[in-house]
């Protein structure tokens, strides 16, 4: 049986395409009322488009540059006091430049940072304001990353894990409220986060997939790139449990590992 989140506000970043759009869609189905943020006005318009014809209600569309601050705390507060039942902030946006950190450039290092970092403080504190002021029980979910458990994160896997650590902090912080606190950490899903990875990366890439004998154009690549629907099914899974208990966090990824 579908959940049900008739009744329910949920704002979703980066849900232009992707990950975001796969969560977005997902919690139309289920009845939510859905912001989308994104970037791209043609990616929000297939988004709300999709959800539409999944019979969910209609979404609303915001396009907003995450890396300017002001702009999502405005938006959450609004949506907070507007709508009965702001039940939860998907904070999924983030942006990705894999290069070491001798090759990295300081415009690089600070997108990463105010997307992945900055934005999701910004949503985060926002979203539990909010919450505190209509008294209903809500949800914070933070998309992490695997990178953030490597040896040697770079400056994405970085600010992946403090994506963690603003998970961590902020559970604490709420454990005498009824709001929720969970991080998702994911492995290799297919995102557009690779659409600004530089020529050596793409390459280093490819060799991965021949090491591991995995030809890129055969069925057997969605056993190291997941389907984003899986992740969708993790949110709505988070959403569903009562607040009573606290989902600490969930490390979903495809079976096979590209990690050398």
């Amino acid at each position: 049986m579908s959940a049900d989140f008739k009744g329910k506000a949920a704002i979703v970043t980066g849900a232009s395409s992707g990950i975001g759009k796969a969560i977005a869609i997902e919690l139309g189905r289920c009845g939510a009322d859905v912001w989308l943020i994104g970037r791209s006005d043609e990616g929000l318009a297939d988004t709300a488009d999709s959800i539409a014809r999944e019979g969910g209600p209609a979404a609303t569309k915001v396009s907003m540059d995450l890396q300017q601050r002001g702009p999502l705390q405005e938006l959450v507060a609004k949506v907070g006091k507007d709508h009965p039942h702001l039940f939860t902030v998907v904070n999924n946006a983030g942006v990705m430049y894999p290069e070491p950190l001798m090759d990295g450039t300081i415009d690089r290092w600070q997108a990463m940072l105010d997307i992945n970092v900055m934005a999701m403080l910004e949503g985060s504190q926002a979203a539990v304001k909010a919450m505190r002021a209509h008294g209903k029980p809500g949800h914070v979910i933070n998309i992490g990353s695997v990178q953030g458990r490597f040896e040697e994160p770079g400056v994405y896997g970085i600010s992946k894990k403090a994506a963690e650590m603003i998970g961590d902090t902020l559970r604490k912080e709420l454990e005498h409220d009824d709001i929720r606190v969970a991080t998702v950490i994911l492995g290799g899903f297919a995102t557009q986060l690779s659409r600004d990875f530089m020529p050596d990366t793409m390459v280093n890439l490819a060799n991965n997939l021949e090491r591991l004998g995995i030809d890129r154009e055969s069925p057997e690549i969605s056993r190291i790139v997941g389907d984003p629907q899986h992740v969708a099914n993790v949110v709505r899974y988070i959403l569903e449990q009562p607040v009573d208990i606290n989902l600490h966090e969930v490390f979903i990824r495809p079976p096979i590992s590209t990690k050398a």
